[in-house]
């Protein structure tokens, strides 16, 4: 039979095969379906999609059914809860000759999206190749079903165009499909592109977007940021009327809020003629976002007042709104009123209960819930992790490795960014090369740049430089942060010649460096004494790479030529600063003053410190107490250890690195 729809991308599916093959009864494959289980010889069969291009193969119960109503039967066949249900049918008929009830296009139409739901793309082509040889490759429910589920992936994208181009009567499915497809596949520009066609009419002249059209642009502009054309958008829906739809009101509430316009966003939901627990939630979201949660808490209050039922998305806002706001009060009475309605605690709601409790201090009433969760999961073992790592508690991060082994979890870059954060924080090597070989165990993170970013650094940070450059050597492909890892390993363990080594190789190839690694190669210099290298890389990074310098720069440059002694050239510098001097610049060059003597202007220094500050820092009085002490002035010394003994201000305490020295040195 010669196919309706001729095309460059639609030939091949003419040569497509589908294989059948018998198997013996699979009654273990039953459904609650009355069909299943008052139809002699119906079974439940086995699908698998070989990998040969066009073929799917299919395995069918071998006692011949009798002849019941397929067309009605796959009809009223669930898809979100039982897709195989409707391919089962397909094969039964197909396999003992029932052509006669092959005809009706909402089978294939079913059929194509059970397809999709089981993500089997090569069964969909399969299928597409029945329609055409039944001749139905012009029906529209066909087609909105293979245009959708082609563009469920981005490699069938162009059977899903090819397919479009060809319909000679487009519905407005069709073109909620294919926008909805171009926008999940990341192409905003064309699926705007075709929005606005079917405005002007070229689509089709009867053809008019609807309410789901709408729900569909709105949603491409919050997800590729497209917020001007949102506004648009909105103003065509107050055009059409289309505000009156729950769907559509819901969806501008999402894109104001996550626009940070939650003035909009408020005004559009008190205006809502009804509102369902999407619209609640959005807006509950979009408090605890924008950190306003007095609003946040009154709205949920309301919410429960209006006895609107609440589930995990409310509960998820909420928590994190006792989080940022470290509250823990209503944090323990959200996680009664989980426990109070039987809610099962896991994935993301578990997670935001270990990260209220973390985040309010109460790390140990985070682990106590933890441990009693029937199940570990992979988001309420990487929310303890970053608790731990979070709350200072490296060591008992590290352990939780032990809960990913005996839980059989798979780890993604979430937990292993927590895990090498614990390892660099806690400093210790040994840790260090067992997360390093964990990290090589799990083949499907092997490729990610970012992991091996943060191994360099946990590398530098525990001073191991030549296992920080082995990584580096090993990468496929090395961007700018893995250059800048590498240089502020050098810079942190004073090897200032190999970080200038470093940033060398990392201009030689043509990888540009940013702000953050000019920080780094500064502060390299400023460390090993470097400062005729650091001027150069200064100028460098003004002229050539025209980039603005910062006061972490500026800081850099000063405690350079502070620790080479060259005081003038560091208060000229200050002096010249297109950035305002802070209290951390001012401090640098005090210290120099006391390193190299000059009392003088070390005293007169304290002066500029104070200037424009209502009150001193600790490290203010320490600075100013030091450069009296080596002048001489005594009772100035006094004065200022008095104000730090009234203030009850103390300094940060150093704390060894060294597992065995446990002693807190202040």
């Amino acid at each position: 039979m010669k196919p309706t729809l001729c095309h460059r991308w639609l030939n091949p599916l003419l040569h497509a095969r589908i294989n059948l093959y018998s198997v013996p009864h699979q009654s273990h494959f039953f459904t609650s379906n009355p069909f299943f289980r008052h139809r002699q010889g119906l079974s439940r069969f086995a699908l698998s999609a070989s990998h040969r291009r066009g073929v799917a193969t299919v395995f069918v119960p071998t006692r011949a059914p009798s002849r019941p109503t397929w067309s009605s039967t796959v009809r009223n066949s669930d898809l979100e809860e039982d897709p195989l249900q409707v391919i089962s049918f397909f094969s039964d008929a197909q396999r003992f000759r029932q052509s006669g009830y092959l005809c009706d296009p909402y089978v294939y139409a079913s059929l194509i999206k059970a397809c999709n739901k089981l993500s089997a793309p090569l069964l969909g082509k399969s299928i597409h190749c029945w329609v055409l040889r039944r001749g139905m490759g012009n029906d529209v429910h066909v087609l909105n079903s293979l245009i959708h589920s082609y563009l469920s992936s981005r490699s069938f994208a162009g059977y899903a165009r090819a397919l479009f181009d060809g319909i000679p009567e487009r519905t407005v499915v069709t073109v909620n499909c294919m926008i909805s497809g171009l926008m999940k596949n990341g192409d905003f520009t064309a699926g705007l592109s075709l929005f606005r066609r079917v405005l002007g009419c070229s689509v089709g002249v009867v053809l008019k977007p609807n309410h789901v059209t709408l729900v569909i642009v709105i949603g491409g502009c919050v997800e590729f940021g497209q917020f001007e054309v949102g506004k648009v958008s909105h103003a065509y829906c107050w055009k059409m009327g289309l505000v009156l739809m729950i769907e559509v009101s819901n969806a501008l509430v999402d894109m104001y809020a996550k626009s940070g316009y939650m003035g909009d966003a408020d005004m559009i939901f008190s205006t809502m003629m009804s509102k369902d627990l999407i619209s609640w939630n959005t807006m509950l979201a979009g408090y605890a976002r924008d950190h306003d949660f007095t609003k946040a808490r009154a709205l949920f209050k309301e919410m429960r007042d209006q006895d609107m039922l609440c589930d995990k998305v409310s509960l998820i806002s909420m928590l994190t709104v006792c989080s940022n706001s470290r509250d823990s009060d209503m944090g323990r009475a959200i996680h009664t009123l989980i426990e109070t309605r039987g809610v099962e605690v896991s994935g993301a709601l578990g997670a935001a209960l270990i990260s209220m409790y973390s985040k309010c201090g109460l790390i140990d009433c985070g682990k106590i819930f933890f441990d009693e969760l029937p199940r570990h999961d992979l988001a309420s073992v990487n929310s303890m992790i970053h608790a731990y790592v979070e709350c200072g508690r490296n060591l008992e991060a590290i352990s939780l490795i032990h809960v990913i082994r005996s839980s059989k979890l798979k780890p993604d870059e979430m937990t292993m960014l927590g895990l090498i954060s614990a390892c660099r924080n806690s400093g210790e090597m040994c840790h260090s090369i067992d997360m390093e070989s964990f990290f090589n165990q799990n083949d499907h993170l092997r490729g990610s740049i970012v992991l091996q970013n943060a191994l360099i650094d946990m590398f530098g940070k525990c001073s191991c430089m030549p296992k920080a450059k082995s990584v580096l050597r090993n990468m496929v492909k090395r961007d700018t942060v893995s250059w800048t890892s590498v240089i502020s390993g050098h810079a942190i363990n004073g090897e200032g010649k190999e970080a200038l080594a470093a940033f060398q190789q990392m201009v030689d190839e043509n990888v540009a460096p940013n702000s953050v690694t000019f920080i780094t190669v500064l502060s390299a210099c400023a460390h090993s004494g470097l400062v005729d290298e650091g001027r150069r890389l200064y100028d460098i990074m003004c002229h050539e790479y025209h980039i603005r310098p910062e006061i972490e720069h500026c800081g850099c440059m000063v405690d350079m030529f502070a620790r080479a002694g060259l005081l003038e050239e560091a208060y000229k510098f200050v002096t010249n600063m297109h950035v305002e001097c802070n209290a951390v610049i001012w401090r640098t060059l005090i210290s120099g003053c006391r390193a190299y003597g000059d009392f003088d202007i070390g005293v007169d220094l304290v002066n500029r410190l104070m200037d424009g500050k209502t009150q001193k820092d600790c490290q203010d009085h320490v600075a100013s107490s030091n450069i009296f002490a080596e002048a001489g002035r005594w009772n100035d010394v006094l004065q200022e250890r008095g104000s730090m003994a009234s203030r009850k201000t103390q300094k940060t305490p150093g704390k060894s690195l060294v597992p065995w020295l446990t002693y807190v040195y202040t």
